[in-house]
């Protein structure tokens, strides 16, 4: 069927093309047959292909916004993300002290719950994004308050947030990826040749053509020295190929840098003003790097191009120069990076609010705890929420499997974490101080390196125990401490770590299912559990943490209720 919305759209463009085409056909055809003057008829031709070409521009534009307005507020945009590439930024920057480390970022899932936030428009934004979760602010929680102010701005003034969104999308979404490597860590290439050689070639190139003035015969030089730039332009290409995309998208970040540099926008000062700071320095790089890599959708246009960059060796020149121009003004450009990237992160932190049921900023206090209400986890498509208050007396969970225990724990952890990286809660109310997060939730046998359970474990605490210091406060999150070994030393080691723990400058939430520990730890541990009973429909679960240390057991009633021989479940026979 005909899409008549579709088609009423673009009336305009279709009449445009239509005067473009009858007009340069009458001219040619009366220009030729009738009159020479009647090729004066190309005038109002080439108007109206001026016309369409900016009558189609506003369609993309339009059509560019409807997809960035369905997008926004949206659950989870869906696309690829390789997350080795997403780690770059954060792997080959400068990583200030406390970072989330490996292990709590797999604890809580983290590349999921990324994936639930990103709906960033460009690498550096997502690179940036993933850099922020990485380094929540522990120390100056003031940036915290200068980030909320653009998510709020981004929430609040939605047509600055389109402006915004439009230009970010001029970034092409296949490039990027080695942007940051391209300025942080700049690959030491050499020219497989002396560099004065290409530019020896580039003047024969540019003069080769005054010879035709004194001799058409001089065409066999051209030819000539053609074929020598061509051998350059390919030998030099094979070698540097795979840089040529990280050097394109640095021109199209300091494009649309400029173009971001002027939006009017109170809440984006900040950003726009070191914006054109970093501009100042930078902006030339553009002109080193025009013929690098040169791409057209237009064939003829295409081929013209490479014809001029082989014969000039403008590819090959270009690209040494802006080797050089990086390694120049690399701090600039590493500024220009974070700040773009930064302002596409935090539109991704403003849509990703606009998607959740319910939210809060956090309160940062100075006095040490941690409190939520009615908390939830991102993940979950129907999250039961639960409150907690962690202060000097530590936290022990008791519950039977798929209770929810984990859950939970990884629910503080996220909330935590986003609360210190974009300002956001998925709770009523939360209250804390800064807190630097450490997690031992999950882990398996280590076949690879010969590592059992336990020693994984082992060594999970030990990171624990070792980051431990005065001058941070630090939110220790514990699932079965030591579940790989038997139950009379996995208690006694629990329960010294747990005593340790609280002693020090540390909020401790620990999940166990060993019951004895609420009582050895009745004096420094305050105990919740969640429940479960078994109803027709197997065990019935409602995820609400509830006062005191847990009361029931169902591992034989999960056996019974699946059906395991009376022998095995009689807790009575022998």
């Amino acid at each position: 069927m005909f899409d008549i919305r579709a088609i009423k759209q673009k009336a305009r463009l279709y009449t445009l093309l239509l005067f473009t085409a009858v007009f340069t056909y009458l001219a040619v055809l009366l220009g030729s047959r009738v009159a020479p003057q009647y090729i004066w008829l190309l005038a109002p031709g080439t108007a109206c292909a001026g016309l369409s070409y900016l009558e189609y521009r506003r369609l993309q534009r339009l059509k560019l916004l409807a997809r960035l307005r369905a997008q926004w507020g949206v659950k989870e945009v869906k696309k690829e993300r390789a997350f080795s590439e997403i780690a770059a930024l954060f792997d080959q920057a400068q990583q200030p002290d406390p970072t989330i480390d490996d292990r709590t970022w797999q604890d809580l899932t983290m590349d999921a719950v990324f994936s639930r936030l990103d709906r960033t428009l460009t690498w550096p934004g997502m690179q940036v994004l993933y850099r922020l979760l990485r380094l929540p602010e522990v120390k100056d929680t003031s940036r915290l308050e200068q980030r909320n102010g653009v998510i709020s701005g981004f929430e609040r003034e939605a047509g600055v947030r389109e402006a915004v969104q439009v230009i970010l999308s001029g970034m092409e979404a296949r490039l990027g990826a080695g942007l940051c490597t391209l300025i942080w860590n700049t690959p030491k290439l050499k020219p497989p040749h002396p560099m004065f050689l290409y530019y020896v070639l580039f003047v024969l190139a540019l003069f080769s053509p005054l010879l035709l003035l004194i001799s058409t015969r001089y065409i066999v030089f051209i030819v000539f020295v053609f074929q020598i730039n061509m051998y350059f332009h390919f030998r030099v290409q094979k070698e540097v190929k795979a840089h040529f995309e990280g050097v394109r998208s640095l021109g199209q970040l300091i494009s649309i840098a400029k173009k971001l540099s002027q939006v009017e926008a109170g809440f984006l000062e900040g950003h726009t003003g070191t914006i054109r700071e970093c501009l100042q320095q930078v902006k030339s790089f553009r002109k080193v790097v025009r013929y690098v890599g040169v791409e057209s959708t237009d064939p003829l246009l295409y081929m013209f191009q490479q014809y001029v960059t082989i014969f000039y060796l403008a590819e090959v020149r270009g690209f040494f120069r802006s080797l050089s121009f990086i390694d120049e003004n690399r701090d600039a450009l590493q500024r220009l990076f974070l700040v773009v990237g930064e302002i596409d992160a935090l539109q991704s932190a403003a849509s990703f609010r606009a998607s959740l049921a319910y939210y809060c900023q956090p309160e940062f206090v100075e006095a040490n705890g941690l409190t939520l209400e009615e908390a939830y986890h991102p993940l979950l498509s129907d999250p039961v929420p639960n409150s907690i208050e962690v202060s000097d007396r530590g936290i022990l969970i008791t519950g039977s499997n798929m209770s929810g225990k984990s859950t939970f724990l990884r629910t503080v952890g996220v909330n935590v974490l986003l609360a210190q990286s974009i300002y956001t809660c998925l709770a009523k109310e939360y209250r804390s101080c800064p807190l630097r997060l450490l997690t031992s939730i999950g882990r398996a046998d280590n076949v690879i390196e010969g590592k059992s359970y336990y020693l994984e474990e082992a060594l999970s605490i030990l990171r624990v125990i070792e980051a431990l210091n005065e001058e941070l406060t630090t939110l220790v999150i514990l699932d079965e401490l030591y579940r790989g070994t038997n139950s009379e030393e996995r208690i006694f080691a629990a329960r010294r770590v747990l005593e340790y723990l609280i002693r020090r400058n540390a909020l401790v939430l620990a999940a166990t299912h060993d019951l004895e520990l609420t009582s050895l730890l009745a004096k420094e541990y305050t105990s919740l559990h969640f429940s479960e009973r078994v109803g027709a429909l197997g065990l019935e679960f409602d995820y609400k943490l509830k006062e005191g240390p847990a009361t029931t057991r169902n591992a034989v009633a999960l056996l019974r209720h699946l059906g395991y021989p009376k022998e095995i479940t009689d807790v009575h026979g022998e």
